[in-house]
């Protein structure tokens, strides 16, 4: 009885604090993430290290918390980023996108992330439902639950995520 409560308490302190498996039901990372499918979240990735431009990550929703997005983020807190159609400028300066990213089609303007927040865009710009249409652009540091890492249903899938 013992090991099997050990057991137990293991595996919910592992969901609770370590990683889990989260769904991802659009295509607004396709192809970094193509849905549908199930990736691994790492919760200490950006528990233990600050979260950083170009990482993907996982978070509630700022409109509805109930809800759990999965984005990039692109502005870090204190940015201002402009959205052009064909680029994106961080300060300024034009941000490198090694990952593969659509065309800015839409949302196109200047945002400026509040300190503690972040600004997020999905890779499938044309479809990504992102910072730039949300009615609270920015999501807070609080809100942030964990690192996507890995694909891993269904297995055809299988693979790592290019942070």
């Amino acid at each position: 009885m013992v090991p099997a409560v050990i057991g137990v308490a293991i595996a919910l302190g592992s969901h609770q604090w370590v990683a889990y498996a989260a769904d991802v039901p659009t295509d607004s990372m396709n192809p970094t993430i193509p849905a549908p499918c199930y990736v691994v979240v790492d919760k200490l990735a950006t528990e233990l290290a600050r979260p950083y431009r170009g990482e993907v990550v996982l978070f509630h929703f700022p409109d509805d918390p109930s809800q759990i997005y999965v984005k990039r983020i692109i502005g870090m807190p204190g940015d201002t980023v402009k959205v052009t159609y064909d680029h994106i400028y961080i300060n300024g300066k034009l941000l490198s996108e090694p990952w593969p990213h659509g065309a800015n089609e839409y949302g196109l303007g200047t945002y400026h992330v509040p300190s503690g927040h972040y600004f997020m865009m999905g890779d499938n710009r044309p479809v990504s439902f992102d910072s730039r249409f949300w009615q609270h652009p920015y999501v807070a540091r609080s809100a942030i639950i964990g690192q996507a890492q890995y694909v891993f249903l269904p297995l055809s899938k299988l693979g790592a995520i290019q942070q």
